[in-house]
């Protein structure tokens, strides 16, 4: 007697307890538009039993009562134990709030399984699920990487480090995927382990390095023939730097299809024992005319076996100045100076053996493999030769 009810809950550490969890259940029913409820094994408290307002409570409020709720509210029992009210009538169960981002689709709010399955690249899948990119972006993303393979590594190094802390990674990845369809986006430049072997082994500057960088990172597809045919390429040059460079230039501004191949030419200076110095014009030839070098090569072939089987590097010293400027190797052989055979020559030459080229391929076609091989060199010779007797016969 005498003492306020409220004071007495709040005295009670395990009244006290109950209370919180009364209030917390009550506000989470009044947020699913439920009713609330009044204390445990007790309807809506009189109102003569309040004593003393709680401080925060508005007028006509009872303790554990959300406002607007008055004692007349019909009373919510609290559950005693599991699955029964305090009376032994089944307990409401309180729904549950589902969390918002539970089971959420690796790719994006709006990412589905089929959707996902589209998308074969391991790593394009991998950025995508990293920054959780929406669906129709991932999308978008992938149709553009399939159609920049020399340059997918680079990309996806760029768009990581673009996408890296942005509260939006899906709609900045969308404007980075139009610039790719514009053909104006520029991916990073990677180093290249590779490159950086070769560079150590050939001692090449910082600046070669980095422009080769920039071409490995453009042809990734390509990478291993062009590392292998640079280094085919730099064992033979005095600077290795130099010609890195002026490689790397040519290659970047449309020049040449790719580093030259020099196997070709390896291949014809073994045939006909070249000399260190010709060895060294017939590599310069074949890197001032990369484009078609195989075309002149296989035209030098033709002519040091039909005229300079044992002097070859010189028949080649003859003809650097032509072939250097642009032209083709000569159908003749050519005198000192650099001139071509007489034209009477030239026609007694096809009088005496017909308007063939040697093996029956025609002028600009020829190659090794459409040569005649059935007549040996001896032969071959002497059947050049004017025959017997005609020179006597116009004397007489």
């Amino acid at each position: 007697p005498g003492i306020d009810v409220t004071t007495a809950m709040f005295n009670n550490d395990n009244m006290a307890a109950m209370f919180q969890s009364m209030m917390a259940a009550n506000m989470m029913m009044q947020m699913n538009g439920m009713g609330g409820m009044g204390m445990p094994g007790m309807g809506s408290m009189p109102s003569g039993m309040g004593g003393t307002m709680t401080p925060g409570m508005m007028p006509g409020m009872l303790p554990g009562l959300m406002p607007g709720q008055g004692a007349t509210s019909p009373p919510t029992q609290f559950p005693t134990q599991p699955g029964l009210a305090a009376h032994g009538s089944p307990a409401q169960v309180l729904p549950t709030v589902p969390y918002a981002y539970e089971n959420r689709p690796v790719g994006g709010s709006k990412a589905s399984s089929s959707g996902m399955q589209s998308i074969k690249d391991p790593e394009t899948k991998r950025l995508i699920e990293d920054f959780k990119i929406d669906l129709p972006v991932a999308l978008k993303l992938n149709e553009a990487i399939i159609g920049r393979a020399d340059t997918k590594p680079s990309d996806l190094a760029k768009l990581r480090d673009l996408l890296e802390d942005q509260e939006n990674p899906s709609l900045i990845l969308e404007q980075q995927v139009r610039e790719m369809a514009a053909g104006t986006f520029e991916g990073k430049v990677l180093e290249d382990r590779e490159v950086e072997a070769l560079a150590l082994n050939f001692n090449l500057s910082g600046e070669a390095k980095l422009r080769l960088n920039e071409v490995v990172s453009k042809r990734a597809t390509k990478k291993g023939q062009d590392l292998v045919r640079l280094e085919s390429i730099l064992e033979h040059v005095e600077k290795p730097s130099q010609m890195t460079l002026s490689l790397v230039d040519r290659l970047q501004k449309g020049k040449l299809d790719g580093f030259p191949d020099l196997r070709e030419a390896e291949d014809v200076i073994k045939k006909f024992r070249m000399t260190a110095a010709a060895k060294r014009q017939l590599f310069d030839l074949c890197l001032e005319r990369a484009n078609d070098s195989s075309r002149i090569l296989g035209q030098l072939e033709v002519y040091f076996e039909e005229y300079a089987r044992n002097t070859a590097s010189t028949a080649l010293q003859e003809l650097l100045p032509r072939l250097m400027s642009g032209g083709d190797v000569p159908e003749e052989p050519l005198y000192r100076g650099g001139r071509s055979r007489s034209r009477s020559h030239n026609n007694r030459h096809e009088r005496e053996h017909g308007r063939h080229d040697r093996g029956g391929a025609r002028r600009g076609g020829r190659s090794p493999a459409g040569r005649d091989r059935s007549r040996s060199r001896p032969q071959y010779r002497n059947a050049r030769r004017s025959p017997s007797g005609r020179r006597g016969d116009r004397r007489r």
